[in-house]
């Protein structure tokens, strides 16, 4: 039996774990499947893939953190022990420091590598400076690189504008979503699930009516997110007169007394919860903005929010995304990375340009004045991810694993 290996940087369950937990879920019945990770994030990737029952092993060195020389090095040693104890027949890397490292220890070892781009890293919201390095970092070890799949045909036009890899290494395999297995809950239920794991929202919600909006998301706090603009919409929203030191902002839209009763919720934790507490508090939004913390299978409780909102600054191809258009939650996201393969902007979503607070603020408040637009979006986006499944992105990889 052939054996792939897996290796991802961190083991938190983001978007890259979820298509490494997905790939290893479908094929461990015809390959011999290993996951490696390293252990930032906290291992919620390992859990379940223990629940999986798929072997999986922690790489102490393997860290996200900006290049360090000694422990880099001693990554790239720990992976190569990794493979010469185990002899797979393929390597599968995922994210940027994993694919670096890995390439360099799989090339050592003559395995088949693969790698997969969930978002261009030199497009990431990094210095100038640090763009540029990581982006030679990608280019020099694409030579150590058999094949490299792109979630999203953006990525493939960006690794071809930047001249970062040849055509003939490049794939697009679009993330899947196995539609026959969502459970979504009832908006009343994930609501009251929700009230249930933080006293932040049940405070926000205990004595509100039916007539509660709750503007959504689920994300890691990654700067890549753009969560910050999230809060400044919220700002917009709920503070729509607003005096400050350069004068008086006024929001054209919906009313401050309207959006009393409206609540913003991101699902979620990272590195940037401190930030954006600040923030929160900073703009006087501790009532009506809550972070209620990582929660176990979050896609469930999609259903809660009126609108779904990605306000990212890069993305590959956000599985949030797609999980609230099978929910049927109305999409407000940046036009960035992967999303204009899934959102077509006033057919089934609203896509603006990043950091444009104003901007999502009148979209928000468009689909909540507006019902019948806001069940337009629904339906086209529960048609449109059909096109999305986990089937085809399972044998489209299989396709590139093993064709010449």
């Amino acid at each position: 039996m052939r054996k792939i290996i897996y290796i991802v940087t961190q083991s938190e369950f983001g978007g890259a774990q979820k298509n490494v937990l997905d790939l290893a879920i479908a094929f461990k019945n015809r390959y011999d499947v290993l996951v490696a990770a390293g252990p930032d994030g906290g291992g919620k990737l390992f859990k379940r893939l223990a629940d999986n029952k798929i072997n999986w092993r922690q790489l102490k060195w393997l860290r996200r953190s900006a290049a360090n020389p000694f422990i880099d090095f001693m990554g790239l040693v720990e992976i190569l022990s990794l493979l010469i104890k185990e002899r797979p027949n393929l390597l599968h890397l995922h994210s940027s420091k994993a694919g670096f490292l890995g390439s360099l220890a799989g090339r050592l070892t003559g395995v088949k590598i693969v790698y997969t781009v969930h978002g261009a890293v030199f497009e990431a919201s990094f210095s100038r400076l640090a763009k540029k390095f990581f982006f030679y970092l990608e280019k020099f070890s694409v030579y150590f690189k058999d094949k490299i799949i792109c979630v999203s045909v953006n990525d493939k036009k960006l690794w071809l504008n930047y001249r970062a890899a040849p055509a003939e290494k490049l794939f697009v395999v679009h993330n899947g979503l196995d539609l026959n297995r969502t459970d979504f809950l009832s908006k009343s239920e994930a609501r009251e699930y929700l009230s249930g794991q933080s006293a932040n929202f049940f405070e926000a919600i205990r004595g509100s009516n039916d007539n509660l909006k709750i503007i959504g998301a689920i994300a890691n706090f990654f700067p890549e997110k753009g969560l910050p603009y999230l809060i400044e919409t919220a700002d917009v929203l709920i503070h729509p007169v607003k005096s400050d030191e350069v004068g008086v902002r006024q929001f054209n839209g919906t009313g401050k007394k309207q959006l009393k009763n409206t609540l913003f919720v991101v699902i979620g934790d990272g590195a940037d919860r401190l930030l954006l507490e600040e923030m929160i508090k900073a703009h006087n939004l501790q009532s009506q903005f809550i972070l209620t913390g990582a929660v176990a299978n979050a896609s469930r409780y999609l259903k809660a929010f009126d609108v779904f909102v990605l306000p990212s600054i890069k993305e590959g191809l956000p599985y949030t995304v797609l999980e609230a258009m099978a929910a049927g939650v109305p999409v407000v996201a940046s036009h960035v990375g992967g999303i204009p393969e899934m959102v077509t902007n006033n057919v089934n979503g609203f896509l603006l340009f990043p950091r444009d607070s104003d901007g999502l603020a009148k979209k928000i408040t468009e689909l909540l004045d507006t019902s019948a637009l806001a069940q337009k979006f629904s339906e086209a986006s529960q048609k449109k991810v059909l096109e999305f499944s986990l089937d085809k992105m399972i044998a489209e990889t299989e396709k590139v694993y093993w064709e010449k």
